[in-house]
């Protein structure tokens, strides 16, 4: 009896010393997590991301029939990207990547795949997502309408803040280039307890599809970790 009351209170000790090591983060309003968010990614010299679009088709050319379907790529402040695209053309999926310096853009050609400029009439440059007057941070830096803190969740072993709210469309319009709608858009937020990084966010538009709204992912990693974008080799011109 005397053993398992000394096994007992051993499993006891395990227990507490475990539940010691990853304390739980202090409670916080969930505007200053938001806004806390947004300063910690303007702190970032680069980071890797990935997009993923459902539901309603993200229409990038209306004139070639061409949408978003996801992105995958990297940001290195203050105006660098790397990223590779998959644009759905009705019936065919098309890949192709990007690279983003400053005001000039190159494109992977659909067809030979080798790099060009990008056509102005493409209509989409991702670097816009970052842009210090009114990219994703800075959007987060002004804050959600209805703010709540759903709870703290594990993510990739990260304890996380989860917030949800709403910002009105116009205010994402700069960062999507246009893509995102003006109708209010539901978001769902969460960042890293510690360093305040957002490691995910949702982003519900219905302004074009009402009946089947566009839903945006956005999944953030890799932070400060060295990334070189240099200028790709062109072919030679006729």
């Amino acid at each position: 009896m005397r053993r398992c009351s000394m096994c007992f209170g051993a499993l006891l000790i395990l227990a507490s010393l475990s539940g010691c090591g990853n304390p739980p983060p202090p409670d916080l309003p969930p505007n200053e997590i938001v806004r806390r968010a947004g300063r910690a990614m303007l702190d970032q010299r680069s980071l890797h991301f990935k997009i993923d679009i459902g539901g309603g088709p993200v229409t990038i050319n209306p004139a070639l029939g061409l949408s978003l379907r996801s992105a995958e790529g990297d940001f290195v402040r203050p105006d660098r990207m790397g990223v590779h695209l998959k644009i759905l053309r009705v019936p065919a999926a098309i890949e192709a990547d990007m690279i983003a310096l400053g005001d000039e853009q190159f494109l992977t050609n659909f067809l030979t795949r080798q790099w060009e400029p990008l056509p102005p009439e493409f209509g989409f440059n991702p670097a816009v997502m970052f842009h210090p007057s009114f990219g994703l941070e800075k959007t987060l830096e002004g804050g959600l309408d209805d703010a709540s803190v759903v709870g703290v969740e594990s993510i990739d072993g990260a304890q996380a803040y989860h917030v949800q709210g709403r910002v009105e469309g116009s205010r994402l319009q700069g960062m999507s280039g246009g893509l995102i709608g003006a109708s209010p858009i539901d978001v769902e937020v969460w960042v890293d307890a510690q360093t305040f990084v957002v490691l995910r966010t949702t982003l519900v538009d219905g302004s074009f599809h009402p009946d089947q709204p566009s839903t945006w992912t956005l999944v953030f990693s890799s932070f400060g970790k060295p990334v070189t974008i240099e200028k790709p080799a062109l072919p030679p011109s006729d």
